[in-house]
Formats: structure tokens, sequence, C-alpha cells
């Protein structure tokens, strides 16, 4: 045997450096394509074959042992990129070795990531003559230094099985940056490790690649292999220390490998936050450090960075409530370094008095503030820091129902926009001072933008949670952070325009939104998801072993960072504050498809222990360094009550890279047109941002230099960098320099990124667009990028229906795109509004798409036209098979709040389609044909559907599905069966919710007859159906008066039902039982604190905590499950212990002083007598659906006489009273107990 040693010197004196720390990225070709020079093995096994190094098992043989090739450098921090491809038998594998060395028998020992066919190993990370596989592929894994592991399997391993392409080269990157590595194959981010293990991880080490032993027939082949050397990441110090220290950081994967904070005191007088600066948890090389301090600053709600670098602050003493007008608390403070040396010495205050503050930018003359429920500006035209005047209201009607979650996180987009969020729990009605309601935009939660030129406002996208951050990314694509929602996935969200997002409420969307699927065609729940798929966990600190290492669900504040004093691995990537977990989450936006996918970067920058430490804002400055606000507060959950926050203390912080920080001294206001256009390409990106809105201002008051547009236009078209042709095109579109000749050439780019932004300005003002439909029909037709077609299906709502109809049949034959998370979405979204203005072209168009998104939300929003359903039964009756029962199944849940409809033309046709015995279109469909045959008021069904219900010897199952679907239709022959049917025990606890809908008081006495045989469910839903009818209710208080029944065993809520009624007789006779019904404030006030100091005054050792879960299931669990999930009529309540006492004192106390909009009930009296009183559930043309505690009532609106909305929330007060003090005080105890 021969061994190659052809090592290229030159290359390795070149690379020799980047072991010792360089910081400059140089890319090197590892292979010239013809020869094995620099690389080391044997050439019996590897050569040169078709200009790809290659190595083979013929057919027949087999390989004893794992051969490697050894390229002859070493590196730290790389990447390494190269395509590759394998052919052979399913037993044909290799891998790529990195950070390993060279044992003297020639095998390797360290990482590899693997590489077969895509069956088993592709894309794994395994320990060659080590630990074995220390990461699955779709996993992100982390190793402690004492060698613990934590995985969180973000996809499943066989969703990479067909990831390589048929023709057979692929590509594979591998980035290694310190303890984390990434695999990437074919563009699509695989494994994820953060190796901190002492002793067993390597940030050093040889590149080789490996023939796999084995049997043939097995062929790998390597070409095109490019290394980029970054250097190297120091090892962490003392990590066995760390590991040993027993807190908080060594039970999160994402904190183990950070260290105590570098950085002297400042001089900032204020001993309490320097020792909590003194505590931080820091990335080894970062520092932090005290910039400003309580009394200097207090509440620091949120805060901006002029173009001098100076901090603009708000003090937000006027939360958690609005004051009366012109007692607002809250005031702005400007805080400046005068003489560069990184120290803000001065603090003035710019304004005061201002009410309920949550937003601040500064741009444009003046001061833009958020002070719900009005957008205000404060001019300062000279820039003097002295208002010219008092504030002007430019919009009013922003929501405060929930004051935690108002128009927040201001922000300007590279498009010369002013963004901003608004939270799901605030309803806004946003216009101009005095406009009507005609002239008003609707908002719950959202992005909403407002022009600060033409001084126009709209809605950006819909949906989210309680957000609160906004940041763009380099590309200009926009990201918000919030809390985590089931519904949304995780707590991230690339928003898009015109989007329409999921909500935390899961409600109050538009009609062409379905805010659930049936089982089998998840994708009708056709809302935007968040780009971040991983849970962040539930409230609180993490837990090692769950997912909620990241720290919780809440997230506050959000930065992409573009400085340039993080090291450059940081660029790009999303940061923001975890409240719960007291760290700065780091995540990585990674281009998938036509959009994101958000991941959690491996690892977190900062943990701080303060148990008071409340992050509210995170942003990078002109020196590149970040900058954090501290709310200061041990309370992190919003609470009305003033007295339970703090409010005298408050908080700025630095974050830097310690080796290159240096302090600026900036004004950019001082440059001319030239010299601002000149910053757009500076290396930190809030130079550029600054920059663009500088020029927009001037470009409002006079005309740019024509020079410095003119070299601008030529950045643009010159078909450069990508981000500086971006940067040159925003800033010519907001100085109104953007020709058409700059225009066409950007929509004609080889960048995809670059052609999507020339879609979306051509396409700003729907008024005045720049491009036709056919323009963006064409578009959607030819270009390539799904990114490009995501940027027309952005645009679709401001084309005219005429127009819009061919760029949404381009758009969905894109067959490609039907795995994208965001695109067929946004598509339909765009179609939605327009299905009704042509119902056969649209369902022309479901025959016809392949996406099975835009196919499916066509047929589901169709149906609900009279139109769309005879339509879609006439093609029922020409399908077969699968289909047929996939569509029977669409119609029947468009239709399933429906109570009655007409029959559609051609039904009978499709009820006598003779189906062969066993057919699987029957099997599939088990009752869905005689629901919809009940629905279009068959009689045959229903007399069919009675007789199946009392017959006894019929299955269970099949009685519960008859009553199920005559209760639906609200069959007038079905209450005289009650009495009959209440005596089965195997019906009964469906019939009681239903008996009601009876005015037959024999059927009040027979529940209290069968009272005491009911289990304790049925036992509540009898007493809830008691008190829902005057007839009914008089029969109950009958009985409490005759002492034949306890009143106690009457709920506050089945108290407030009967008051509800409106009956006079009947609520004097109930008051006279029950005193007044309902508690004022004050006396909410005293029995919180009575109750206050009964429960921490009691000897909680002597109180049982399962007779409080007793008391809960009696008294709350019909409302608020304790698994996490939630309901329509309340939150779920796992992990509420964390909140404390008074958290549970004053919302069981005093629901109402604090009432979203989505849990006040709705009262609704027919025709017949009978009340109804619940939560909105939904509502159609011709029926409204109400959840209650027992069960949900469609009610016909033909049916209706009255409808009102009650201010009081669906959970009432009085909660406590029927309760002794030892069941409040185990209720208590139960509700406190930790998970």
């Amino acid at each position: 045997m021969r061994v190659v040693r052809n090592v290229i010197p030159s290359l390795l004196l070149a690379l020799a450096p980047l072991v010792a720390g360089a910081q400059e990225s140089v890319t090197y070709s590892l292979f010239d394509g013809e020869t094995l020079s620099g690389w080391t093995g044997d050439d019996q096994v590897w050569r040169v074959e078709e200009g790809a190094i290659t190595a083979e098992i013929p057919e027949g043989r087999t390989l004893d042992r794992n051969e490697f090739l050894f390229w002859g450098g070493t590196v730290a921090d790389f990447e390494l990129s190269l395509e590759f491809r394998i052919s052979g038998g399913p037993d044909a594998n290799s891998g790529i070795q990195y950070r390993s060395e060279r044992l003297e028998n020639g095998d390797a020992r360290g990482y590899q990531a693997d590489l077969d066919g895509g069956q088993v190993w592709l894309g794994r990370i395994y320990d060659e003559h080590g630990r074995g596989l220390i990461a699955e592929r779709g996993a992100q894994a982390s190793i402690a230094p004492d060698g613990r592991r934590w995985v969180d399997q973000v996809h499943p391993p066989e969703s990479f099985a067909n990831l390589l392409r048929a023709d057979g080269w692929n590509e594979y990157r591998i980035l290694a940056s310190g303890p984390h590595v990434e695999l990437w194959i074919n563009g699509r981010r695989v494994t994820a490790l953060d190796d901190h293990q002492t002793g067993e991880s390597e940030l050093v080490g040889m590149i080789a690649l490996q023939l796999h032993s084995g049997a043939g027939p097995a062929k790998l082949q390597f070409r095109n292999i490019l290394l980029r050397a970054d250097g190297e990441t120091s090892s962490p110090q003392s990590p066995a220390a760390v590991a040993a220290a027993g807190n908080r950081q060594t039970e999160s994967p994402v904190l183990w490998h950070l260290r105590d904070n570098p950085a002297s005191a400042s001089p900032v007088d204020c001993p309490e936050a320097q020792q909590v600066v003194a505590g931080m948890k820091l990335v080894e090389g970062f520092q932090a450090e005290l910039i400003a301090a309580e009394p200097v600053i207090h509440q620091p709600i949120a805060f901006t960075i002029d173009e001098r670098g100076r901090l603009w602050v708000v003090e937000a003493f006027s939360y958690p409530n609005r004051q009366p007008e012109g007692e607002g608390k809250d005031r702005i403070r400007i805080l400046a370094d005068q003489d560069g040396d990184g120290e803000f010495e001065t603090a003035t205050t710019f304004a005061e008095g201002l009410n309920l503050v949550s937003g601040i930018e500064v741009g444009f003359g003046g001061v833009w503030v958020g002070a719900a429920p009005e957008l205000l500006f404060i001019p300062d035209r000279d820039g003097d820091d002295v208002p010219d005047g008092p504030p002007v209201v430019l919009l009013d009607g922003f929501g405060y129902q929930d004051t935690h979650e108002t128009l927040n996180s201001f922000t300007w987009g590279p498009d010369g926009w002013l963004y901003g969020n608004q939270g799901v729990f605030n309803t806004a009605s946003i216009g101009k001072p005095g406009a009507p309601p005609e002239e008003r935009t609707t908002l719950r939660a959202g992005v909403w933008r407002y022009h600060p030129v033409r001084h126009e406002f709209e809605v950006f996208a819909h949906g989210g949670s309680n957000q609160w951050g906004l940041a763009f990314n380099a590309a200009g694509d926009l990201f918000m952070t919030h809390c985590r929602s089931y519904w949304g996935g995780g707590g991230t969200t690339c928003v898009l325009r015109n989007g329409h997002f999921w909500n935390q409420t899961n409600s109050d969307y538009p009609d062409f939104i379905s805010n659930a699927a049936p089982q089998g065609i998840p994708h009708l729940q056709n809302f935007l998801p968040a780009s971040a798929k991983y849970d962040s966990g539930e409230g609180g600190a993490g837990k090692p072993g769950t997912t909620a290492v990241y720290g919780g669900h809440s997230h506050v504040g959000t930065m992409i960072y573009g400085g340039d004093n993080w090291p450059a691995k940081y660029r790009d990537h999303l940061f923001t504050h975890n409240l719960h977990g007291h760290q700065i989450n780091h995540q990585v936006n990674v281009r998938q498809g036509s959009a994101y996918e958000t991941f959690h970067g491996g690892y977190d920058i900062a943990w701080i222990p303060d148990p008071a430490y409340v992050a509210v804002d995170l942003k990078y400055g002109p020196d590149g360094a970040v900058y954090v606000s501290d709310w200061v507060d041990q309370q992190h959950c919003h609470n009305p009550r003033p007295e339970n926050w703090d409010g005298t203390n408050g908080r700025i912080y630095r974050i830097s890279w310690a080796e290159t920080f240096d302090p600026v001294q900036t004004d950019l206001s001082k440059f001319d047109d030239a010299g601002l256009a000149s910053h757009l390409s500076h290396a930190n990106r809030w130079y550029a941002d600054t920059a663009r809105r500088i020029l927009q201002h001037r470009a409002a008051e006079r005309p740019i230099d024509a020079a410095a547009l003119e070299r601008l236009r030529a950045s643009a078209a010159a078909g450069g960098p990508p981000r500086i042709v971006l940067e040159s095109l925003w800033t010519l579109h907001v100085t109104d320099g953007l020709d058409d000749a700059t225009l066409a050439a950007a929509l004609s780019s080889p960048d995809d990124v670059v052609r999507a932004w020339a879609i979306r300005l051509a396409t700003e003002f729907p008024t005045a667009p720049r491009m036709t439909g056919a323009d963006l029909e064409r578009l959607a037709k030819a270009d390539p990028s799904p990114t490009v077609r995501l940027a027309i299906a952005s645009a679709l709502p401001t084309l005219p229906a005429a127009e819009r109809w061919p760029v949404v049949e381009a758009l969905a034959a894109h067959g490609e795109d039907s795995a994208d998370r965001f695109l067929p979405k946004l598509t339909w979204q765009g179609l939605g509004p327009i299905v009704s203005t042509d119902i056969g072209r649209a369902l022309a168009l479901a025959e016809s798409t392949p996406l099975p998104t835009v196919a499916d939300s066509i047929v589901w929003h169709a149906a609900k036209s009279s139109e769309g359903r005879d339509r879609i039964v006439e093609r029922l009756a020409r399908l077969d098979g699968p289909e047929f029962a996939r569509q029977v199944r669409l119609l029947h849940f468009s239709l399933q709040r429906e109570a009655s409809l007409p029959r559609p033309a051609g039904w009978t046709a499709v009820l006598s389609i003779d189906l062969p015995t066993g057919d699987r279109r029957r099997q599939q469909l088990p009752g869905l044909l005689d629901e919809l045959s009940a629905v279009f008021g068959d009689e045959d069904v229903l007399t069919a559907m009675r007789a199946r219900l009392t017959d006894e010897s019929a299955a269970p199952q099949a009685r519960q599905h008859s009553l199920a679907i005559l209760n639906r239709v609200g069959d007038r022959k079905l209450p005289p069966l009650f009495p009959r049917l209440l005596e089965d025990e195997s019906l009964r606890p469906q019939v009681i919710p239903l008996a009601s809908r009876s005015n037959d008081p024999e059927i009040a006495r027979q529940l209290l007859r069968l009272l005491d045989q009911l289990s304790p469910d049925e036992r509540s839903s009898a007493l809830g159906v008691l008190s829902s009818r005057v007839e009914f209710a008089d029969v109950l208080l009958g009985a409490i008066e005759e002492e034949s029944l306890d009143k106690r065993e009457l709920s506050s809520l089945q108290v407030r039902q009967m008051h509800n009624l409106g009956d006079a007789a009947l609520t004097e006779r109930l008051e006279r039982q029950y005193g007044r019904i309902g508690v004022s404030s004050e006396e909410a006030r005293q029995l919180i604190d009575k109750l206050r100091v009964t429960y921490t005054t009691a000897p909680l050792w002597a109180y049982s905590e399962n007779r409080g879960e007793q008391v809960f299931k009696k008294t709350c669990a019909v409302c608020h499950p304790l698994d996490g999930t939630s309901v329509p009529l309340g939150p779920g309540l796992k992990g509420s212990w964390r909140n404390g006492l008074d958290y549970f004192l004053e919302n069981i106390v005093d629901p109402n002083a604090v009432v979203g909009e989505n849990y006040r009930m709705t009262v609704v009296v027919t025709d017949s007598g009978e009340v109804h009183s619940g939560l909105l559930d939904s509502e159609t043309d011709s029926t409204l659906v109400l959840r209650t505690a027992e069960r949900t009532i469609s009610v016909p609106k033909g049916e209706i006489e009255e409808r009102r909305l009650v201010e009081q929330s669906m959970m009432p007060t009085g909660l406590l009273d029927n309760l002794s003090e030892i069941e409040v005080i185990e209720l208590l105890k139960f509700l406190l107990k930790r998970e």
C-alpha cells in the first residue's frame, strides 16, 4: 500500500494563524478537481474520477474497516461546503469528519457528519471512536459539561428520508462556531448540536472523508469542497465548576456555557443595580455595564435611539391604568453621553404629563408616542429638546382594555412607515380624531403601520397574542415576538403584509379563515402560523428535561442584530427577552421555502439571576453595543392594581463585546445628502436605517441632492451585494426617487429577495400601483422563486377582483409550493374575499390546483353560500372513492354551525347513488350524510333518527349520534321525548343539558327527583338547566324555599343565570334567598384583604390539597382545565401557581376588574321564552352559537326575540360565597401547589 501525502505547504501556512484566533474569514478550495494534493489516505481506496474525490466498494466485495481521507490542515470555527453523490446498496454509508484527530492506524476520532442515501444516517452527528451517536437528525441537541443531554426533536427523523435529489449531486454544509454546530443538506437545516462536555467536546481538529466498512456495492464522490475558516472560539474556562454549581444555569442546556460578567462597576451610583449587573451571566467575551438607574430613571417601558446616539426613554408611571384626562403621570427622558466616554452622564426631561405611554420613536421633526387610545406626535422641529407645542393627536381609537398589550414596539421600517403592535385582548377602532365609525379601522391583535409624510394608517397584518417586539432583518423582513400560543406554535413570527395569522383567542377571524379543521385535512386551519415551531415552555423558569429550558412562554422585545461590535456570527440573529426565564433568548431565522423557520440558536446570550429583573426592550446603537431596559419588579405578570407594582426603580444596561467595544460620538443630522447616502453601506445597520430616515424627512421638505440620488440609482442597478442594492432601493423609494428604470432593474435582479422587494414597493399604494395585475400574473407564472411568489401573494388584496383572479390562478398552479408553510395559505387569503364574486370560477380552480390548502379552502368557503352548495353537490354526484369522502367532509365541516338550510339542488341524487356493500366511501362517512340531510330538513331522516333514539335495543353510540343530530337541527319534536330519555342512564348525561328546550315544568320536577341519583357532573348540569328558564327556576326556587334542596347546592353562576332571566317576581324571591347579586369593587377589595389574612395565617399543614381539588372540580374545572389547554370559557391553569396568592384572590373575587371582550356574556331570549347566557362561539347569517358551561347551544336567528351583550365577565363574582372558610383555604392551597 502506498500512502498519498501530497500536502500544500502554502495553504497550511495561510491557515496557521486561524488556529491562533485570527478574526478575518477567508474561503479556500480544498480540492483542485484533478489530484488528491493536500489529502492523505489509502490510494487503493481513494482516487479522483470525473472531477470528484471517489471511493468505492465494488459489488461482491467487502470492506473490513472504515477508511478515511484526511485533509492536511487544522481548523477551529469554520464553514465547510461540498457536493456529494452516493450510490449502491441500502448499506452504502459515509461521513465527513470535522474537529477530529488522525490515529496512528489511519482511523479518525472525533465528530462525524453522517451520510447515507437518506434511509437512516444522513444528517446525524456521530462521535467516531467516542460517544457514538450524539445528535439525531431533525434534532437540536445540547450536552452539558457533566455529560447530561437534552434533545428537542424539531422535525421527525423520517421527514429527511427523501431529502436527496434524484439527479445524484447534493449539497452538504457544516457550520461550526465554538461548541455550536449545524448540519445543512440541500439548503435545509437538518441537525444542530451544542457540545459542552468536559473532556469530550473539541473546538479544533482535522477534516476527513469516510468510506464506511461493509458489503458492496457502494460508491461515494465529493467535489467543490470549500472551507471558510473563521478562527477559534476560546475554550470555556472551568466548565466542571459551573456544572457543580447546582442552579438554574446548570439545569438549562442553553445556559450551560455562560460565565460571570467580567466588567468593572460603572460610575452609576446605585448599589442595588450594580449588584444585579455584577451577577449577570454572559457568553464568554461579552460584558454588561450599568448605564442608568434609579433615581435617574424609573419604569422604562420603551426607549429609542436618536441620530446623535442618545437614549429617549419613556417612564411609565401611569401603568397599569390610564389616568383621568389631564392627570397623566408619564414622562420622556433623554440620556446623553456628552463627551464620548461611554457614560450617559446627563438626563433631561423632554415631556411629562403623558398618559399610559407604551411606545416611542423619534424623527421627522419630533417624537412619536403611543399613549392608548392615541397615537401622538410631539413636535420639536428645531431639535432643541423642548416641545414646540402640545402633543398632536394623529389617531385615536386604539384599545386599552388590557393595558399590558397596548400599542407598542415602535420601529421605522425600511419602506419609510412607522410600525407598531397591538395585543389580542384589546379591541380598537382606529381613525383620525372625530372620524365616524365607517372611516375607522378595526383591529384586535395585529401589526399596524403609519406613514409619517402622507399620514396614512393601515393594518399590516392581523393576528398574534400579546406581542411586544418588532424588528426587521437585513433583508427587510419583519419579525415579532410574543407569548407562545397553542394555535401558532412558537413565540416568534415572520410577519407578512396582508396576512391573517393565528391569534391567542383563536377567534375574530374574517369569514374566509377557519380556526379549526376536520380530521385528515389539517391545512384547513388556514390562518398563517408562527415561523418558530419550537415551544418555549410554560410560564416560569424552565426545568431540565422539558421544553421550558428556554425560560418560559413570554417574550418581550425583539432585536435582530445588525451592529458591528458583536462578533459577525451574530449578525442577523434574533434576540428577545424571556420574561420568566430572565434570559436573552437567541434565535436564527432560516429561509425555508417562501419565508423562514425560526430555530433556537442553540445557546442563549445572557441569564440574569435577579428575581426582580423584568427586561422590556433591547436595541443596538451607533457603537454596535446592545442597550437593554429593565422594568425591575418582583411582579412579572400584568395586574391592574397600582399598589401591586413597585414603581420606584428602573435600569438601562449595555451589553458589548469587550475586546472591540469603543464608545462612539456621532450626529448624522449634520451630514449632507451625499454623506448620508454613503452611510447606507456602513457595517452597522443603525447608520443605514438612521440615514434613510433623515433623507426621507428631507425629501418631504425639499428635493434631495441630484448627485446623491444618482449615486443611489447606480448602486441599486449595479447588481452588487444584495444588501447594498436593497438599501439603495429603500432609500430611493422613501425619497420618491425610485424611477421606472431602477424599478425594472430590480425586478430582473438575479437575487430573489431584491425582486420580491421590487414587487412590495411597486404595490405599496393600492390607489396608485406601479405594477398591474397582468404584470403580477406574468411574474407569478415565470419567476422560479417562492420568495417572489410570496410577495405577489401578499399584494393580492391590493388588486381589484377582476385583476386578482388570474394572479391567484397563476400562483395556485405551482405544485412545488404545496408543502410550503406560508405561500398556499397567503394565496388563499388573497382569494377568499373574492370567491363570492365568481363561485363557479373558484370551484373550477379547486379542481385544477395542485395546492390542497387552496382547493379545500375554496370548497369549505363556497359551501357557505346557496350557489356554492348547489355546485358542490352537483360535483359530488360525479365523484368516487376518497375524493367523494373528502368533499363530503368539507361540506359537513363548513355547515357544522348551521341548524337549518334549504336542500341543495341535486342532494337527492347524491343520496340515491348505489354504492356497493362495503364501499370505501360509506366506510369513511359514518353519519355525515345523514347529518347533512337533517340540516337540509329531510323529514324521513329526522323520523328515522327519533325512532333510533327511542329504540333501547339500538347501539348506544348510534342513539347518541341521533340525539346530537336532532339537537343540532333544533328538532321541535325532540322535547316531548325528554321525560322518557331522562330515565335512560345511558343517554341521561347528553339529555340533561338539552332539557331547557322544554317549557314543561314537569321536566324540572323530574330533574329534581333525579338529583340524588346523578353523578357530580350530571348534577351540576341539571342545576344549570333548572336555572335556565323561568318555568324551571320557579320550580327550583320552590324546592329551596321548601328546604327540600339546600340553597348552597347552587353555584354563583347558576344564581346569576336566574337573575338574568329578568323576571321581577323571580328576582325578588331569589334575593330573599341569596341577597343582592354581585359584588362592588370596594367590597371586593375588602374581601381580598380578609381572605389574604385568612390564608397566610392558617396552619396550612392541617388543610388537605385533595379536598381542595374536589372543590376545584365542583367550582372551577368546567371553565378552567388544569392540563394547560384552553376552552372557550376560560384559560387553562397549568403552571398558574407561579403567579402567587393575590393572582387567584383578585381573579376569583373580582373577575370584572378587567374583562376582555372575548369573555363577556351574551344573553339571548327566544320567541318561546328560553333565555340562554354564554360566550359567543360563532355566528352565521342564520344561526347564533353560544358556549355555556354545560354545552354548546345553536339558536336559529329567526327565533331570537332579544339579544344583548352583558358587561360582566363569564366568570361570576361570588364563587366563594357558598364555600366554607375551610373549603376556601383548601381550594387556594390546591391552586398554589407546585406541579
